[in-house]
Formats: structure tokens, sequence, C-alpha cells
């Protein structure tokens, strides 16, 4: 059988960690990271399994998948796919996997983290105090504030979302929550939810944090309109998709003082651009898509991947089937 392996990882590697897992069964690993779509099809016209980039810089496009004539599974090692013509392989019968729920506790740490540094304006206090500034009394004066009687707005709902609901049950804040799902009465009291219509968080919420799947709808839903909504105070921050951020309304809404301060550990195009306009904003935190990436993240996405890889080459169906 064969394997493809299109992440920047080292097929000699992935074949060992298969190796660990299944025994008895005589496969191939092909390395195709960063393939142009034409070479990667040819390697696809007889692949068996496909091991999905993380990264998402190897595309596995229409072209790509129309060329496979046995693929049994793409297996993406990510909880995001956007990188992968989902409805190509339903169209062609490719089942595509991914690894939901691995990165939750990564990202929703990550969420909250952002959010009080973010509050405290914890960058600019960090790079003048190392520069030997004292600023107590300006902090005194334009404020550094507490999480703690808040109201804080999820947008979405889902695994990712709900992780950070868990989280923030501690902070004593008022939790609001926008999803095209509503949870049952039963679950919002789990997480101490309450929904609201995607406006009023937008009205009410001194923080909004971005939960969205990212699909046609869902592309620059946070706009300029629903920006200028946003208290002067409010904070928003990302660790959805960048895509579903006006990138450049966002720049403007912060240049212009309409809100606080954002965050974003994601980019409508990764890496950015040298002239992104979220550069050199002084009321803007970023990261570089840390949120998922931490190694406890990693090791069960891999795990997972890998136990997908195994259950194919046995013979046996997919889990986690998109």
């Amino acid at each position: 059988m064969k394997i493809v392996n299109t992440a920047p990882l080292s097929g000699n590697g992935l074949k060992s960690l298969i190796e660990t897992k299944v025994t008895g069964i005589d496969f191939s690993v092909i390395d195709t990271h960063k393939f142009p779509e034409e070479k990667l099809a040819a390697e696809f016209a007889d692949a068996d399994i496909v091991l999905g980039d993380y990264t998402g810089i190897t595309p596995i496009t229409r072209a790509v998948v129309k060329a496979a004539k046995k693929l049994k599974l793409i297996q993406q090692p990510s909880v995001g796919y956007n990188h992968i013509d989902i409805a190509a392989c339903k169209e062609f019968g490719i089942p595509v996997a991914n690894t939901p729920g691995a990165n939750d506790i990564g990202v929703a740490e990550h969420t909250i983290m952002l959010a009080l540094a973010a509050l405290k304006n914890l960058p600019y206090y960090n790079e003048h105090t190392h520069a030997g500034e004292w600023l107590f009394t300006e902090a005194q004066r334009t404020g550094i504030f507490e999480l703690n009687g808040k109201v804080y707005g999820l947008l979405g709902m889902g695994r990712t979302a709900r992780a950070v609901a868990e989280r923030l049950a501690p902070f004593g804040l008022k939790l609001l929550y926008y999803d095209i799902v509503k949870l049952s009465a039963e679950e919002e009291k789990k997480y101490g939810a309450t929904y609201a219509p995607m406006e009023e968080i937008f009205k009410t919420a001194d923080v909004i944090s971005i939960h969205l799947p990212l699909l046609p709808e869902t592309t620059k839903i946070i706009d300029a309109a629903k920006l200028a909504m946003m208290k002067p105070s409010a904070i928003i921050i990302n660790v959805g998709r960048g895509a579903l951020v006006d990138e450049e309304a966002l720049a403007q809404a912060l240049r212009d003082k309409k809100i606080a301060l954002a965050a974003s550990d994601v980019f409508a195009e990764e890496p950015p651009p040298q002239n992104h306009p979220y550069f050199g904003l002084s009321n803007m935190i970023l990261t570089c898509h840390l949120a998922g990436s931490t190694r406890e993240s990693g090791g069960r996405i891999m795990n997972m991947a890998l136990d997908n890889l195994s259950r194919v080459l046995k013979g046996e169906n997919p889990l986690w089937v998109l």
C-alpha cells in the first residue's frame, strides 16, 4: 500500500511511527510536501492513503483528488482543513478525516490568555518596563481591567468555544454565546452561557472571541458595520480563521480608537504579507497561529492521525470522517 505524505514530516519517521501501531502490512511512504499540483496529482493516482499538510501549504485541490483511483482516506492532522477541497472529495467518494477536539485545550487557554493580556495591556507595559520606564501612574490613569464582572461573548459554540466557557467559569463574568444551533437548556446551564443574537453581543460585550467555522457565508462576517456596534472599551479576539474578519476594517477601527484592543492568532493569508494592516498597531496583540500548537495538542493530533492511518491499513473504517 502507498501512503502519500503532504506534511513537512520525514516519510521514514512517519513510517516508523505507523509501524508502532500496525505490523505485518507492507506499505511505503512518499514525501510530497510543497509539490506543485500536477506532480502531487501524479502521486495521488495510485495512493491508498494521504496524510494532509497541517501547515496548509500543500493544497489538496479538485484536480489532485480527481486523479486518485483508489484513495481510501485523506487524514488531516489538524482540526482545520480549509486547504482541502472537501466538495470534490465528496463527489469522488474519498473520505476525509480530521482530529476533532485534539487542540481544544490549547486554543481555549490561548484565548483566555489573549483576553487577559488585552485587559491588562500586557505587551505595552512589558515593553516599556523593559526599557526602564515606570508607568504606574499612567496605568492608574488609563486603566487596566479584570475579567470579573465583564460581559464575555462567544461567537460560535462548538467544541473549542465550550472549552473556553468551562475555563471562564471561575472568573465571575456574564457569558453570552451565538451559534446557528442553540444549546439545550441543560447545556446552557452546564456552560453558564446565555444565547444572544450576534448584534446584541457586539453591542453589549466587553470581550468577544471568535470561534466560527470558515464558510462562504462566514467569510468577513466580522465587518466594519459589526465593529461599529462595539463599545469603545471593548476587545475582540480571533482564534478561529483570519478570513472571518475584514482585516482592513478591524485595523481601521483600532487606528480610529473605535474599539480599545484586539488580538489575533490567525490571518487570512499565512504567513501574512509584510504590509499587513495589523502590523505596527500598538493596540493589536498578534501571535503566529500558535493557539492549537502546544506540544500536548500536537501529541494528541498525531496519535489520532496515526490511529486512523493504521485502521485503514488494516482494512477497517476510518473515524472522524468529515
